[in-house]
């Protein structure tokens, strides 16, 4: 595992954290049960003020990383230190809130024996949790999501980072996570990477994401800031964004929508569900029925 000196592991799993060890602890295990073992476990300690450190420094099982407060540049930042230390060839992602499923990794490691300089997802599960209780939601990507989506990806998102795996020399080409970015970051790192690679999933749900309802202080549940972040990563990519079609950019909008009023959902803002879900009645549901866009 992690305390492997002389050997290279396959796999560096990126675990960043900023003062959650309720959380933490759960997606550390997480790593440490996977069915795969040739991996290291990297924890990078964003500026934490709480007892992360005195906790995780001395671990053996896990490479410790720590920024200091001087040097906090944000969550994309903190990846990106993470992926500076991977010493695998193959890099997973997980966020402080979610958890792993025992068998991701090895399953998603059978992918790359067909293309390994693919980028390579799985399926999910939304663990929901309001004020009124917790459910659990799965979701698998579409088969569309597979293989060549350098035009799709500019339409809709198709993972988060939690369940990505990336050759390690696919960064050098695409380069790194954009620390401008606060949302979305994983969507756009994936329009640069499937402009050059093919993109596989493994059809199962193994990766369980935390998604709250009613905690507007949740940074995903900041609608105004994400569409700030939204209207960047359309500048960023003006080229290839305007190649596309009428009807690509029907699907790319409503895919905006769909999201908004998913995050407006969460944070409790009722005069945005009220327009983001008239929004989507005129660009998703009506046009799927009857105009067949989608």
């Amino acid at each position: 595992m992690t305390g492997m000196k002389n050997k290279m592991p396959l796999v560096s799993a990126v675990i960043t954290t900023h003062n959650r060890p309720q959380y933490l602890e759960n997606a550390i295990k997480s790593v440490l049960r996977q069915t795969f073992q040739d991996l290291e476990c990297i924890v990078v300690d964003d500026a934490s003020s709480d007892s992360t450190e005195s906790i995780y420094k001395n671990d053996p099982r896990i490479v410790y990383v720590q920024i200091s407060n001087e040097e906090s540049r944000g969550g994309n930042h903190a990846r990106n230190v993470g992926i500076e230390h991977a010493k695998g060839e193959y890099i997973a992602f997980l966020d402080d809130d979610d958890v792993w499923l025992p068998q991701k990794i090895e399953k998603q490691l059978q992918l790359f024996q067909k293309n390994s300089k693919a980028v390579v997802f799985c399926g999910r599960i939304f663990k929901k949790v309001s004020p009124e209780g917790c459910s659990f939601q799965n979701s698998v990507p579409p088969q569309k999501f597979s293989g060549n989506i350098s035009r799709l990806i500019l339409c809709t998102y198709v993972t988060s980072t939690s369940c990505l795996m990336i050759p390690r020399s696919l960064f050098a080409e695409v380069g790194l996570f954009d620390e401008n970015l606060i949302f979305w970051q994983e969507y756009e790192l994936t329009i640069r990477l499937a402009q050059i690679a093919d993109f596989y999933f493994v059809p199962e749900p193994l990766v369980e994401c935390l998604d709250e309802t009613g905690n507007p202080q949740r940074i995903s549940n900041k609608v105004a800031s994400w569409k700030k972040n939204v209207t960047y990563i359309r500048m960023k990519h003006s080229v290839l964004y305007k190649s596309l079609s009428f009807k690509e950019n029907w699907i790319y909008h409503a895919t905006l929508s769909k999201d908004a009023f998913r995050r407006s959902l969460r944070s409790g803002l009722k005069k945005n569900i009220f327009f983001y879900g008239i929004l989507r009645l005129f660009l998703e549901y009506i046009p799927s029925r009857l105009l067949h866009l989608f």
